[in-house]
């Protein structure tokens, strides 16, 4: 009785595409990091850096410190 354009079964297609599409996702990343990581590795063999030269270029800038902020004085509530 299920006809071809059953939404279960649809639905059932669908997410099986996902979890392949996820996965596939996933081989990717994997390989576009270690295609990354071979190209930091050739840069680094031949230009002769050194470990603090790739550190401090990766490394985030410092915060910038700002003023510490005024607290708000609490004023009494005056009986009238």
């Amino acid at each position: 009785m299920a006809s071809a354009n059953d939404p279960q079964q649809q639905l059932e297609e669908l997410l099986a595409a996902q979890r392949e599409l996820e996965e596939q996702i996933k081989q990717q990343r994997e390989a576009a990091r270690q295609a990354a990581l071979d190209t930091i590795k050739r840069l680094f063999e031949s230009h002769q850096f050194e470990y603090s030269d790739v550190k401090s270029f990766i490394k985030a800038p410092a915060a910038r410190k700002s003023a510490p902020r005024k607290t708000a004085s609490k004023r009494s509530k005056r009986n009238t």
